[in-house]
C-alpha cells in the first residue's frame, strides 16, 4: 500500500473513531447532564420551598404551643374517666340542691364524640359503641385513661344515664339548670314528662349525658359518698335540700 493510501486509511479510522465517540460517549453523556441539570433545578425549587416552609414552621410554634396549651387547660376540666358512682354522686348532688326526686337510675353504654382530634358525628358515635373497641392511636387512651398522651390521641367520651324523676315543675326547671350550668361537663339529653295528678307535679325522665377525656393525665378521685344514705322506697332514701343551687338557690316558682 502507497503511503497515500496509508495516510487516507489514517484519516478515515480517526473520522470515525471521532464519530463513534461522539455517538457512543459524548451524546449519552450530554444527554444525561441536561437530565442531571433538570433534575437538579427540581431539587433545588424543592429546597426553596421546604425553607420556605421551615421558616413558617418556626414562625408559627409559638402559636401552635399556645393554642396546646389552651387545650391541655381545656381537656384538664374533664375526669379522665366516667365511673357509674361518680355519675350517680352527681345525680344525689343535683336532687339536694333542686329538690327533685330521682326514683330510678339506667346507665347506658359509653358512647365516641371525638377522635383523633376531631368530633364524630352521631351516627359514627353510634357506630363505634357497636364496633369492638377503639382502634389506633386512641386504644391506648382507651385502655389507660389516665396516662398523658398527645391531644390528638385522647379519646372523649360520654356516657347518657336516663333518671326516672319525679317533682315540681320549679325543681324540675331547677335540676335542668343545675345540669347545664355544673362545672363539670355533662348535657341534657332527652326529656320525657308529664303531669302527675291535681298536685302540680311532673313525673317521667331526663337523659342526662356525662363526659369524659380518656388520656387527659387526670387521675381519677372516688366521690366521697359517705353522706349518700340508700332509702328503700327511692333510689337515695330520705334527703333533705341544701338551700339551692350553689349559684343562689332555685330559680323558679310554682
Amino acid at each position: 500500500m502507497s503511503e497515500t493510501g496509508k495516510k487516507a486509511l489514517l484519516i478515515i479510522a480517526g473520522l470515525l473513531v471521532c464519530v463513534l465517540t461522539f455517538f457512543l460517549v459524548y451524546q449519552p453523556n450530554s444527554e444525561e447532564i441536561v437530565d442531571l441539570e433538570s433534575q437538579s433545578a427540581k431539587l433545588h425549587s424543592e429546597v426553596n420551598r421546604l425553607t420556605a416552609l421551615q421558616v413558617q414552621v418556626e414562625q408559627m410554634k409559638p402559636l401552635a404551643e399556645a393554642h396546646e396549651s389552651e387545650m391541655d387547660m381545656y381537656f384538664a376540666e374533664y375526669p379522665s374517666r366516667m365511673t357509674e358512682q361518680k355519675a350517680i354522686y352527681n345525680v344525689y348532688r343535683m336532687m339536694v340542691d333542686t329538690g327533685m326526686d330521682v326514683t330510678a337510675v339506667q346507665p347506658n353504654r359509653d358512647m365516641t364524640f371525638m377522635q383523633s382530634g376531631t368530633l364524630v358525628t352521631e351516627d359514627a358515635a353510634v357506630a363505634s359503641d357497636n364496633s369492638e373497641g377503639v382502634t389506633g392511636a386512641a386504644a391506648s387512651a382507651e385502655i389507660s385513661p389516665e396516662t398523658k398522651v398527645p391531644i390528638n390521641e385522647i379519646l372523649g367520651k360520654y356516657t347518657t344515664f336516663q333518671l326516672q324523676v319525679e317533682g315540681k315543675r320549679c325543681e324540675i326547671y331547677d335540676a335542668l339548670d343545675w345540669i347545664s350550668e355544673n362545672s363539670e361537663h355533662m348535657s341534657v339529653g332527652n326529656v320525657a314528662l308529664s303531669r302527675s295528678g291535681e298536685n302540680n307535679r311532673l313525673v317521667g325522665t331526663i337523659d342526662v349525658n356525662f363526659y369524659s377525656m380518656n388520656g387527659n393525665g387526670i387521675a381519677y378521685v372516688d366521690p366521697d359518698v359517705s353522706d349518700i344514705e340508700i332509702g328503700s322506697i327511692e333510689v337515695f332514701g330520705t334527703k333533705q335540700k341544701d338551700g339551692g343551687r350553689s349559684k343562689g338557690g332555685p330559680t323558679y316558682k310554682d
